[in-house]
């Protein structure tokens, strides 16, 4: 059976992030795998971590994760939903990265919850290290979920693309979200004015080919141009109400390499919308 694992550290963003992810595993009708990475760190630089405080971090977070399980299955009992998700937990003596790589191996994944943390969930996805850690080791997409936000009613989604091949792949998911969520999928690429890409014509026409193949009725394919890609797709979004942002996140793709600029950060940092990542490792 699929899990939506939804990560914890027990802070509100976790558990508004939490309160999400159980609304997405009833329309996927997936189960829920609550973890949280018990690092054992020592007091100081250098110092020794002892059993016993290894023991007893381990039993407070495993009731901790209990406790939790318990309010959530409650609150699924009292939903009137077909698909009710059992809720199980995990806590694992690692660094986060390890356990998200061991359970991986193990479960079932559909997806990945967690909060943004403090800041803009674009903030957070770059100078955050525990976001970057899930993503270096997920085989399945990452939603991040800013504090606050609704995701009940998603209308209109958009995914960036600089027409690559390989994000036909994440297309094809967010396909099979929309025939549930019943939203608009729009495709952007945003063409910049003073830029001549040799390779673009060729590149969309393979790509429109793949996306033809989807037959997903609810999709279009915009170009927009603009002097700065950030600041063009960061306008888009505010204007047309965006509800959820996708893009993929492989090694040294033209998206992570523009997301990485400090420009891009400050830009779409008034955007507090969840963010849907495909990392490189992504299987379908």
């Amino acid at each position: 059976m699929k899990n939506i694992l939804i990560l914890t550290d027990f802070s509100a963003n976790a558990m508004h992030a939490a309160q999400t992810g159980v609304m997405v595993a009833k329309r996927l009708h997936a189960n829920i795998l609550l973890f949280n990475a018990a690092e054992a760190k020592p007091a100081y630089a250098g110092g020794r971590t002892f059993p016993e405080e290894v023991f007893f971090l381990e039993e407070d977070t495993c009731d901790r994760l209990k406790a939790l399980s318990h309010q959530i299955a409650v609150s699924i009992e009292k939903d009137e939903m077909d698909w009710k998700p059992s809720v199980n937990h995990e806590v694992r003596l690692s660094t986060l990265s390890s356990g998200i790589k061991s359970l991986s191996k193990e479960k079932t994944i559909e997806l990945i919850v967690m909060g943004a943390g403090e800041g803009s969930p674009m903030d957070h996805f770059w100078a955050g290290s525990d976001t970057l850690s899930v993503l270096d080791h997920a085989n399945r997409p990452v939603l991040v979920i800013p504090y606050g936000v609704d995701m009940n009613d998603l209308k209109n989604v958009v995914f960036a693309t600089n027409f690559e091949e390989q994000d036909i792949e994440a297309i094809r998911y967010l396909a099979k979200w929309g025939s549930i969520f019943n939203f608009h999928l729009e495709i952007i690429h945003v063409d910049l004015i003073s830029n001549t890409d040799l390779t673009k014509e060729l590149r969309k026409k393979e790509f429109m080919k793949h996306l033809h193949r989807l037959h997903y009725p609810n999709i279009s394919v915009q170009e927009i141009y603009g002097k700065d890609i950030i600041n063009r797709l960061s306008r888009l979004c505010d204007e047309s109400g965006v509800d959820l942002l996708a893009f993929a996140h492989y090694k040294d793709s033209f998206f992570s390499r523009v997301f990485r600029q400090g420009t891009t950060r400050k830009a779409l940092g008034q955007q507090k919308m969840p963010m849907l990542i495909f990392p490189s490792n992504f299987e379908t």
